[in-house]
């Protein structure tokens, strides 16, 4: 193979490969919160938000959004049934960032209540970190509203389905690559 053959078809393959880089390096996250009134012992004193906020957040806004979610059927069933009362539902697609840790991204309900940010991880494993508090319509003795958090850091695998528990709110969280 001459030399500018070489070059050419190194050429090729670096586009090709380039192109199969930028992809792999976008992924779909798809969240699904939502209250459950399940019967329970915990006292809950929360009445400030606890959420170690990162320095900068990314505004679920600035992504685009997917073209369609997959867990519709989970937010379906979690509708009908009246133990559950599903209060955000998003997927968007978001670039794996610079280095092995993406942007945090500000996850909040329309109504305010529920704030907090997703973060993922990407190293030799996958891993998720949900930092999410639900102000509750409950009071404290001073008047206060409880708040209830979901602060979580999971190791995951792509295309997989994972729940994250709190016994007054929960998370139902899909990653998928692109």
């Amino acid at each position: 193979m001459t030399t500018m053959k070489a070059y050419s078809l190194a050429a090729i393959l670096g586009l090709f490969s380039s192109n199969l880089f930028a992809e792999g390096n976008a992924y779909q996250v798809e969240l699904i919160v939502f209250l459950q009134a399940m019967p329970n012992t915990e006292v809950f004193d929360q009445t400030d938000s606890r959420i170690n906020w990162p320095a900068t957040l990314t505004e679920l806004s600035a992504y685009k959004k997917a073209d369609n979610m997959t867990l519709n059927e989970g937010y379906a069933a979690l509708s009908k049934d009246s133990a559950y009362r599903p209060i955000l539902h998003a997927a968007w697609i978001q670039p794996a960032g610079e280095g092995s840790l993406s942007a945090p991204v500000h996850i909040q309900s329309a109504d305010g209540k529920l704030n907090g940010y997703l973060q993922m991880q990407y190293e030799q494993n996958m891993q998720m970190t949900v930092d999410l508090e639900y102000a509750s319509n409950q009071s404290d003795s001073s008047g206060n509203a409880i708040i209830y958090r979901l602060n979580e850091k999971r190791l995951i695998k792509k295309n997989e389905v994972y729940y994250l528990d709190h016994p007054k709110f929960g998370v139902i969280a899909k990653i998928s690559a692109l």
